[in-house]
């Protein structure tokens, strides 16, 4: 069942939060006093100041500038070579290789996930002094240490090591000029957050508590750090803590990972809540704004959304044909993930052929062809959760870990057979590290295409480069040339470059 929230009451505690990390403007006297506003010293005074605090750090997630729109759609999926998207200048650039220090849907991603780390750090600066229950207190400051973690883990990754490790909460301008941190900086502080918060985290919460970061998330988060520089039997463990408790593939349909009836189900350990709020309208948090899965109208089909759209990659779909089930059928997963010129295949609510020729691959995953189109009803119109860590992925993250570990591990063997028996593909067998690390990435892009994961795999691999310039093909909706050295990470906001006398551009875009 889908658990609502009035996202509202998040709204409450934002209005301490006046410095953020984008167009701080130095000769700004901080020292004024809006008698309108609950200023930071009269808050953090009990527990309930410690809870809408904490709301506050959640209220960043599902806005239209974060994971509502910009974190997934732009800067995620579109980046992938599993997709192919079209231009549309100052919205698809991070896709097409082509975004600049001013380019405004980066801008307002960068805006609001720095939200998340400035209102986490308020939390856990502020919350300690409060005299409160321990165990409560323990799980808020728990949970935005996690949070922190969490947006620190997109900043890092999104603009590499270019970028300030923001650690404190913001008190003066000069709290703002930091230099840019290093990678073992930045993975060091998630690092300490993540294990930090899997101290004080259930394993899994209650139906009560939906949503919120767990022990288990913790785990995730850790282990997938550590797979992301190759701390191979590190990795391992984190995930194995996870592993044969209380998240399962069993009794989850496949295609259920991606309908609105069943957010939140057995498979899930983090998902970004929408809960659409269609009073609102475009902006971040702190104001009356959308909190749905904006995101669809960057996948949807070309003429099905007002945005530049993508299509689907011919690689991904030979890797689907190339097996069958068990009982010689075609992958499941192929028309949860692909539509094109099948049987009754449709498009929202059209046929197939109606717009679309019979050599055309589009994204069916996440979207909603209950709907005329991506965005009938509203930018936000869609609940349909982003479930940014399900089980499957932590087996398959697992299975690769072991088997960098211990190469041509039993374990990693089994793990990724796993993820194939939901769906009754063949088991593997006898496979060495070289063709057991083939077959996992590949399961990787059966299992997980179209969900924001294939450009950080790329990235980590070391392959992006190398995958987009050895086949052109998949940016041949923009003809777009990757540029390897510089379009592994994006340009520092030029903004933060101007007022930060301690910044400096990502010399890849100089």
């Amino acid at each position: 069942m889908k658990v609502k929230r009035d996202f509202r009451k998040y709204l409450i505690p934002m209005s301490f939060m006046v410095l953020v990390f984008t167009g701080c403007n130095p000769d700004v006297e901080l020292n004024l006093v809006n008698p309108n506003e609950l200023g930071s010293e009269s808050f953090w005074q009990n527990a309930n100041d410690a809870q809408q605090g904490l709301t506050a750090v959640y209220a960043t997630l599902p806005t239209v500038e974060s994971f509502g729109r910009m974190g997934v759609g732009i800067m995620l999926i579109q980046r992938g070579d599993d997709v192919d998207p079209f231009p549309l200048t100052n919205v698809n650039d991070p896709g097409t290789f082509t975004t600049t220090s001013t380019q405004p849907r980066m801008l307002e991603f960068w805006r609001e996930i720095s939200k998340t780390v400035a209102t986490a750090n308020q939390v856990i600066d502020n919350v300690p002094n409060i005299d409160m229950d321990e165990t409560l207190k323990a799980q808020i400051i728990a949970q935005a240490k996690f949070l922190r973690g969490f947006a620190h883990f997109y900043l890092f990754h999104t603009w590499g090591p270019h970028i300030p490790l923001y650690k404190n909460t913001i008190q003066s301008v000069e709290d703002l000029q930091l230099p840019a941190a290093s990678a073992d900086e930045f993975y060091d502080s998630m690092e300490a957050d993540f294990s930090e918060a899997a101290t004080a985290l259930p394993f899994k919460w209650d139906a009560a508590n939906t949503g919120r970061a767990s022990q288990a998330a913790a785990f995730a988060m850790l282990g997938k750090i550590y797979l992301y520089q190759e701390r191979w039997a590190e990795a391992s463990a984190e995930f194995a803590k996870i592993l044969d408790r209380e998240y399962t593939l069993d009794g989850v349909a496949y295609e259920h990972n991606f309908d609105e009836a069943n957010v939140n189900n057995a498979e899930s350990i983090f998902e970004i809540q929408y809960d659409a709020n269609l009073s609102g309208g475009w902006g971040g948090s702190g104001g009356n704004v959308w909190r749905g899965q904006a995101w669809e109208n960057d996948i949807a089909p070309p003429g099905y959304t007002s945005q530049g759209s993508a299509d689907v990659n011919q690689w991904v779909f030979d890797l689907f044909m190339a097996q069958t089930t068990t009982g010689g059928e075609e992958d499941p997963r192929t028309k949860v993930s692909i539509v094109w010129d099948y049987p009754g295949a449709k498009v929202y609510q059209d046929d197939f052929l109606t717009n679309f020729s019979s050599g055309d691959l589009l994204i069916r995953k996440y979207l909603n062809f209950d709907h005329t189109r991506a965005d009938d009803g509203g930018w936000a119109a869609s609940t349909q959760n982003w479930r940014n860590i399900r089980y499957a992925d932590i087996l398959l993250m697992y299975a690769e870990a072991e088997n960098e570990a211990n190469g041509g591990s039993a374990n990693a063997l089994a793990r990724l057979n796993e993820v194939r028996a939901r769906v009754d593909m063949p088991a593997y067998t006898g496979l060495a590290q070289d063709g057991l690390r083939q077959a996992i990435r590949d399961e990787r892009v059966r299992e997980l295409s179209f969900e924001g994961h294939r450009w950080f795999d790329l990235l980590r691999w070391g392959i992006a480069a190398e995958t987009f310039n050895n086949n052109p093909e998949r940016r041949g909706n923009s003809n777009a040339n990757f540029i390897q050295g510089r379009n592994e990470y994006l340009p520092v906001p030029q903004g933060d470059v101007d007022t930060n006398p301690n910044l400096n551009q990502n010399p890849a875009y100089l």
